[in-house]
């Protein structure tokens, strides 16, 4: 790493900028794909502690949900709610489905 000379102090130069979508996207895979922060920092050459600290605004704007590449990210218990909902409707849906199979088979025989 290259060190730039001042007149009193040396300075490091300064360090890559990365998007918010980009930074949202890797939080993402720790938090949600279980990625380790220290393998993945690594991957995307960005010190540990500047994942830590993306992860940890994920997890912050994740508690009342914000969008991320072109679709809306739930705090874990709205998506579990939302996921319940649409299980139970699936249920339903397959309940009445398997009905109709059962008289449409009785009509054929």
């Amino acid at each position: 790493m290259k060190i730039i000379k001042g007149t009193r102090k040396e300075h490091l130069p300064m360090g890559k900028h990365h998007d918010k979508e980009f930074k949202m996207h890797v939080a993402r895979l720790v938090v949600e794909e279980g990625r380790k922060t220290k393998e993945l920092s690594e991957e995307i050459n960005v010190s540990l502690q500047t994942l830590r600290n993306w992860v940890n605004t994920y997890k912050e704007k994740n508690k009342e949900g914000y969008k991320v590449d072109g679709s809306i990210v739930y705090s874990g218990t709205n998506m579990t709610n939302d996921q319940d909902q649409i299980i139970e409707s699936l249920k339903e849906e397959n309940e009445i489905l398997k009905k109709a199979m059962h008289i449409l088979v009785k009509e054929i025989k």
